[in-house]
């Protein structure tokens, strides 16, 4: 049995650009904080696991699903800022050099196809480690099969490892991996545009679930909410929705799975990649290597 990492790899990009200097840059005026930032998290994550499959997940190029069902589905989100939106490409030609497969698919978010890979490896009998801090992806740990989150803090030197499996879920987020999507639609989720119910905050959207075992059970019997009731009954078809919006899919219409889709390919014109974003360090590692094709595994092994 092997594992897949199934990287969340926006997920880091954002992150590595808001935690890491803005001034971080080319002679030349190029911003690369992100990409420092996130390759990183990734050097983190092959020093101490050293994978052998691993994928990257990309968000859909093309307006997703849940935009048809909800027009304010993320409406409220700030326009991305363009020292992030430029080295975005940059990540991507990164992981191109360092030989990480990429995958993504229109019309889904990355969360979906994330969802529908760990399915589909499970089912093929493999271990699935979503590298990944995002609360939503732990609705995936509810799926048959060796899951976990691998949440990664900090970068380079001072990056810490979180391995959270399918009992830690509830002590970590507080409702286990199959309510996640009910918590997120109650309590409400401000970077998705899900509103909650107006006094309903974390606490007490736990304890509602676990008193009523699901969103739906609830709002089938508001009374269990008490002074809430009434506004549950108001606001039914809105809380259905957002639990619709809030629940990933499983069902993306991905390729065949084929383990072999994610080895690593051996690194292919990383120097000159390193060397175009002034990244000296990662040149002089690229000069100690003693192989005839390394791959990432080589490139960033353990000291």
């Amino acid at each position: 049995m092997a594992r897949l990492y199934v990287i969340d790899i926006m997920y880091h990009i954002f992150r590595a650009f808001h935690a890491l200097p803005p001034h971080l840059g080319t002679k030349d005026g190029r911003p690369t904080n992100a990409v420092h930032g996130c390759l990183g998290i990734l050097r983190v994550l092959w020093k101490t696991f050293q994978p052998e499959y691993a994928v990257a997940v990309f968000e859909s190029r093309t307006r997703v699903f849940r935009a048809e069902l909800a027009e304010d589905y993320k409406a409220n989100r700030p326009e991305t800022p363009q020292a992030l939106k430029v080295q975005v490409p940059l990540v991507i030609e990164g992981l191109k050099r360092l030989g990480i497969p990429m995958l993504s698919m229109d019309g889904f978010e990355a969360d979906d196809v994330i969802c529908t890979l760990a399915r589909q490896a499970g089912a093929a009998g493999h271990s699935v480690t979503l590298v990944t801090s995002d609360k939503d992806l732990a609705q995936v740990l509810q799926l048959p099969g060796e899951m976990e989150l691998l949440r990664l803090s900090g970068t380079g030197k001072t990056a810490k490892v979180e391995r959270v499996g399918r009992e830690q879920v509830e002590s970590v987020f507080g409702v286990p991996p199959e309510l996640i999507p009910d918590y997120l639609a109650l309590q409400g989720d401000a970077v998705d545009n899900l509103q909650g119910v107006r006094g309903i905050g974390p606490k007490t959207a736990i304890s509602l679930l676990k008193k009523a075992g699901s969103l739906k059970a609830l709002l089938e019997s508001p009374a269990q909410a008490g002074k809430f009731a009434s506004l549950l009954t108001e606001q039914k078809e809105r809380l259905l929705r957002d639990l619709e919006l809030a629940t990933l899919r499983a069902d993306v219409p991905l390729e065949t799975f084929d383990l072999s889709h994610f080895a690593l390919q051996p690194l292919e014109g990383a120097a000159e990649y390193f060397q175009d974003l002034e990244m000296k360090n990662a040149l002089q590692q690229l000069d100690g290597l003693l192989f005839p094709d390394p791959t990432v595994r080589e490139f960033w092994a353990p000291d």
